[in-house]
């Protein structure tokens, strides 16, 4: 296939935030036109994202590389982004959420950066917030690494054994190693990820996880600089509680991934050690939020960390109570599980 990035922009309901996105995707330089596109997938909308986009771009009056829009009608980032990778001409595919306005030599240097390297599966780089409102208090203590922005690793390079993991804003993907995953490994996406509002998430988590399953590594570059519009809403404290449930959620279903099929039997992978841990953290959490004050503070930001550990341990535990020990079943003949060593 040909060298070049396919950027796909999932959306649902974007009109009103596509605008500096597709304008910053149109500015990129040193990199040629005939080496990149842009496809904006209309996940399920109900507004007019897609007649908009197109009216935005074509009023840019400038030179620009290729433009389209598909429709992916299952609701679900994970299901647009598969659908934007199927439509997809080159051999990197890049996600840039509609939120999300690149720096102009983003698209260069992420391929300089896939070239040199064929074993990367994914590479990521950093988002830096601008916010629709003020910024929240201790945003930069306990909530950022939350919404998908700030360093995502100490390390400039091979993270696989590190943090091993991305947020999909901006992240760049090896369209051979996902094309392997698919038609080796009949990968599909446990994680429906964010459908709408509903706050289910770490489907570009599991990709990581597969793709080091397979042997890929994950790369971080802090030369990839990408800035992150962050609307209010997402900066309060009910948003992030529901935040932090989808997290839970998302970790007991993608446990899967963490076990060796030869210690499948660990009691640290049984459900019911999981779900007393789960069920442990759950009463820490609600001491530490009594005794320190919560419910009588009027400045609740100073405990995110605990608000996180709360919501997520119920997330995982009512995830892990109806799946119960079937998780198990269901996945200990996952031919991922081939890569294992």
């Amino acid at each position: 296939m040909p060298t070049g990035i396919s950027v796909i922009i999932c959306c649902f309901n974007s009109a009103i935030r596509i605008a500096p996105t597709l304008m910053h995707l149109a500015l990129q330089e040193n990199i040629s036109f005939s080496n990149y596109e842009i496809i904006l997938v209309d996940n399920a909308s109900t507004d007019d994202t897609s007649q908009k986009a197109l009216e935005i771009w074509d009023s840019l009056d400038m030179p620009k590389p290729p433009f389209k829009i598909v429709r992916e009608p299952t609701p679900g980032l994970s299901s647009a982004r598969k659908k934007g990778i199927g439509e997809s001409g080159f051999d990197c595919v890049l996600f840039c959420d509609d939120d999300n306005w690149l720096d102009k030599n983003y698209l260069s240097m992420a391929l300089q950066i896939m070239q040199s390297n064929p074993a990367i599966g994914a590479l990521g780089g950093t988002g830096s917030p601008v916010f629709e409102d003020k910024e929240p208090p201790y945003f930069w203590v306990n909530q950022y690494h939350t919404l998908a922005v700030g360093e995502q690793s100490k390390i400039d390079g091979d993270i696989t054994n590190e943090r091993g993991v991305l947020y999909g804003a901006g992240m760049v993907l090896n369209k051979k190693a996902f094309e392997k995953l698919r038609k080796e490994f009949r990968f599909e996406f446990i994680l429906s990820d964010r459908i709408g509002d509903r706050l289910l998430s770490s489907g570009d988590h599991e990709l990581c996880m597969a793709l080091r399953k397979i042997g890929y590594k994950i790369f971080y570059s802090k030369s990839l600089n990408f800035e992150h519009c962050i609307p209010k809403k997402r900066t309060t404290i009910s948003y992030y509680k529901s935040l932090f449930i989808g997290f839970g959620v998302s970790y007991a279903l993608l446990h899967v991934y963490r076990i060796n099929k030869k210690n499948i039997h660990d009691i640290r992978n049984d459900y019911r050690y999981i779900c007393i841990r789960a069920l442990k953290n759950i009463i820490t959490a609600k001491g530490r939020l009594f005794f320190k004050g919560y419910h009588f503070s009027a400045d609740k930001y100073r405990y995110i960390d605990d608000l996180h550990q709360l919501y997520n341990n119920i997330g995982i535990l009512n995830t892990f109570l109806k799946v119960g020990n079937s998780f198990k079943q269901k996945f200990a003949d996952n031919i991922l599980f081939i890569s294992d060593k």
